[in-house]
């Protein structure tokens, strides 16, 4: 791609971004998307009058509401013959703030949830604070990152408005769902945020790695249990992830082959086999270029699995 088109495009984005951002900054428009999404039907997508659309905002002076409609059209708001209606881009924007205010008070005590701690097999409690999902093991300390209090076991981000409706093992179960897809859109490249290219930005590999795995503590040099880490950022929002090289292998045809022809329905998206990643071997093949092989023991076989600097399998081996 010719450089100078590229940039030309990078410039595009940044004043299209900065104009929603200036569109968005008036109460007016921001009433105009609210009524529009209340009066959306998806199965029924008829268009609002200009005099309804008046009647339900408020605003007496029709000039005043012509104005601030035609500061919408082309981004988030279209024009018909029979009216106005959001267009997708209005619908996630409503969506998205929809997201974080669907219930007055985003914040759950811990309670037990029907699963087990891939490290030590106790009984893990679920809690919500701060946007965030906790689960903490109630047997053990373990710490995978430095991060994390002592024995949270895992961590993400989750909308407010996945709670609504739903008890503490189905918001757990439909927060498992929704990482476990976030997750492989981010080892496909793809931002699960904006849909933008989300490339490797690097693969972290501690020289010094020395993690207690009988206590399931970090290692002090790098901060984490894990020897070897991915991040991905994406080019068009700057949304970051880091993970673990062991997901990887979930994500390729012949290692669910494998699992399936010792017997195993393997699926990562399930807590209860991510004990699985545990039993994983790495092995640093080479630094220039970067060669590491990932081995999957299972009975008296093993697949392994090389990748490089990119993530991308550059061969695939099994013995036995």
């Amino acid at each position: 791609m010719d450089s100078s088109i590229s940039n030309e495009t990078v410039r595009s984005s940044q004043s299209t971004g900065n104009e929603a951002f200036q569109l968005l900054s008036d109460e007016t428009r921001l009433a105009i998307l609210q009524v529009l999404w209340e009066a959306h039907d998806p199965a029924d997508e008829t268009p609002m009058r200009f005099a309804e659309l008046r009647e339900h905002i408020g605003v007496e002076d029709p000039g005043r509401l012509n104005y601030h409609l035609n500061k919408l059209m082309d981004h988030f708001v279209r024009r018909t013959e029979d009216g106005y209606k959001l267009m997708d881009s209005g619908k996630r924007i409503v969506r998205m703030l929809l997201s974080g205010t669907a219930i007055d008070d985003p914040e759950i005590k811990p309670v037990a949830v029907d699963i087990s701690c891939w490290y030590c097999g106790g009984q893990p409690e679920w809690s919500y604070r701060e946007g965030w999902r906790y689960l903490e093991c109630t047997n053990c300390d373990a710490r995978c990152v430095e991060s994390f209090p002592p024995g949270v076991i895992s961590k993400t981000e989750f909308p407010p408005s996945g709670l609504r409706g739903r008890t503490p093992d189905e918001i757990n179960e439909a927060d498992r769902i929704w990482g476990a897809h976030r997750r492989a859109s981010v080892m496909d490249g793809v931002c699960p945020e904006c849909a933008g290219d989300m490339p490797v930005t690097s693969v972290e590999i501690c020289e010094d790695h020395h993690p207690d795995w009988d206590e399931y503590q970090f290692c002090e040099a790098c901060g984490s249990i894990f020897w070897m880490l991915v991040s991905h950022v994406c080019e068009g929002c700057k949304y970051r992830w880091r993970m673990p090289t062991l997901f990887y292998p979930t994500r390729q045809p012949a290692v669910i082959a494998f699992y399936y022809e010792h017997g195993i329905e393997f699926d990562l998206a399930t807590y209860e086999q991510r004990t699985h990643l545990l039993g994983f071997k790495e092995e640093l093949l080479s630094e220039e270029p970067l060669r590491f092989r990932i081995s999957i023991p299972l009975e008296d076989e093993a697949l392994g699995l090389t990748y490089d600097e990119k993530m991308e399998v550059v061969d695939v081996n099994r013995r036995g």
